[in-house]
């Protein structure tokens, strides 16, 4: 990665959304056309290595082939693709399983300790990854590591090493075993950030990826290795409901303007999945679209060259971005407030019960206008068919909304039940079309997230009126649905403890 000016972006594809070969291939190719030099795939688990069966065996993803296809026909369309292989933290999904409890850093199962059996699992990993990708570099993660040197490493805390110096060790060694197969390597910047000597000793070839997807001021460090450096913002569409475009857009403006201060090495748009990566690769490519053309001029005047599709998306990102609820366990958390009311205990619920009525009110009334909008839009392409699902979906919010206010204004038990009845079969013919979506371009074993999610509010609903229809509003325990460890692994794929508990409950 010699070259400057690096047009490159980010596809997790390790939560849940693992599209068709096919439907990937497809992307390269827009992403080509739109002007991007530089893929990374976020892989975790799911990439499929014979020596370690157990690896992504409850998940989709690729295989060493597969990866090799994918990467030939990137290079044909102008494309390098980097592999993004967590080597520090954010390893729960490969260290859940028994057989690798020996290179578990604690009870936490997030990251890794520093010991000669790490090494060689990592080792193994960066061989099936030399075989698969051609690229020059491997992208080794290394951010987030909450639980370093608190476990089977705290030892070196004992002797005197800080975690600096652990950190920094631990990097060199992923920079040997990388060197070993002819590769160079990046790494996230966050455990680097306040320990610029990190960069000096990993050598002037190591690329270090910024990254802010918020409004934070950038660290000091980033002014002197900026020709180093990939900006990263992000597209926000984690944890949401709908993206969150204008956010987004002011991130990316941002982040480009910090790239221009430190003459970065080049951009990097992340697409994380956090939640499930409900959205679809449509919503992903037109953000990696808007975002580069910031890159390349600095600003955009619409979403989308579609007058009446760009009304939509305005008003979604209007309803879903939620600034103008307050529910007080969702302050600072604007991203997913309405995904959290979409799956809020719609009686008993802190997220509902926190809203004033006028609130609630003006979610509905503005939902009705999208209704309309979304009645003169002729949908013919993907994104235009992609964009309808989730109005449709956010009308049928609107009818959960409407349920709880029947409640709160001690409606009838018979009228509750039958709008809690229309609620659930709206529901289920809704996901209906969402899987037959999602079967058209994405491999089939992320289903079952959704699939466990979906019924999850099914079923609150239901327990709900069998067990709280008749407690008045204003003496309810009120709850929220943080309460639940299901819901937890939901909004904070980062979350350990949600984690352990899905997996225990919910494995076969």
């Amino acid at each position: 990665m010699n070259k400057i000016n690096i047009k490159a972006c980010m596809i997790d594809i390790s939560r849940f959304r693992v599209p068709t070969i096919s439907r990937m291939k497809k992307m390269i190719k827009n992403l080509s056309e739109i002007g991007y030099d530089t893929i990374f795939y976020n892989i975790e688990h799911v990439f499929k290595i014979p020596n370690h069966p157990k690896i992504g065996c409850e998940a989709d993803g690729y295989t060493i082939k597969e990866f090799k296809v994918l990467d030939i026909y990137a290079k044909e369309n102008n494309i390098e693709i980097i592999p993004l292989i967590q080597s520090f933290g954010h390893m729960f999904h490969i260290l859940k399983h028994p057989e690798y409890e020996n290179i578990c850093e604690s009870d936490k199962k997030w990251s890794v300790s520093i010991n000669d059996e790490t090494y060689k699992f990592i080792s193994d990993i960066y061989t099936a990854a030399s075989k698969a990708f051609s690229s020059e570099y491997i992208h080794i993660g290394g951010d987030e590591v909450y639980d370093m040197a608190s476990g089977k490493s705290k030892y070196s805390l004992e002797q005197g090493s800080t975690k600096g110096e652990i950190f920094l060790d631990h990097i060199l060694k992923l920079k040997k075993i990388a060197n070993s197969f002819d590769k160079e390597i990046i790494l996230w910047g966050d455990m680097v950030e306040n320990n610029p000597e990190v960069m000096e000793k990993l050598g002037k070839n190591a690329v270090l990826c910024y990254w802010n997807y918020g409004f934070a001021e950038m660290p000091e460090t980033y002014m002197n290795l900026g020709s180093n450096t990939l900006v990263c913002p992000g597209t926000n569409t984690w944890k949401s409901f709908f993206p969150r475009y204008d956010f987004a857009v002011k991130n990316f403006q941002l982040m480009k303007e910090r790239a221009d201060l430190i003459q970065a090495k080049g951009f990097m748009i992340t697409d994380w999945g956090d939640a499930g990566h409900v959205h679809p690769a449509s919503f992903t490519e037109n953000l990696f679209e808007i975002a580069f053309k910031i890159f390349k001029n600095g600003k955009i005047t619409q979403f989308t060259t579609n007058e009446k599709l760009d009304k939509v998306i305005k008003l979604m990102d209007e309803i879903h971005f939620g600034d103008y609820l307050n529910a007080e366990n969702l302050k600072g958390h604007s991203e997913y407030v309405t995904k959290h009311l979409f799956h809020e205990y719609v009686f008993k619920g802190k997220g509902f019960a926190s809203q004033r009525v006028e609130q609630l009110k003006e979610i509905i009334s503005k939902i009705e206008k999208l209704k309309i909008l979304s009645e003169k839009l002729e949908c013919t392409t993907e994104f235009e068919q992609d964009i309808k699902l989730f109005v449709d979906q956010t009308i049928l919010f609107s009818k959960k909304i409407e349920l709880h206010l029947m409640y709160r204004n001690n409606n009838d038990k018979l009228s509750i039940n039958n709008k809690a009845e229309d609620f659930i079969f709206s529901l289920r013919r809704w996901f209906a079309d969402f899987m037959k979506r999602w079967l058209t371009s994405y491999q089939p074993m992320g289903l079952y997230f959704h699939i466990h999610f979906m019924k999850k509010i099914e079923k609150d609903i239901i327990d709900e009126l069998q067990n709280s229809l008749g407690v008045k509003f204003d003496k309810q325990k009120k709850e929220t649905i943080y309460d639940d460890p299901e819901y937890l692994n939901l909004f904070s794929v980062g979350n350990s403890d949600a984690l352990i508990k899905l997996w225990k409950d919910y494995r076969l």
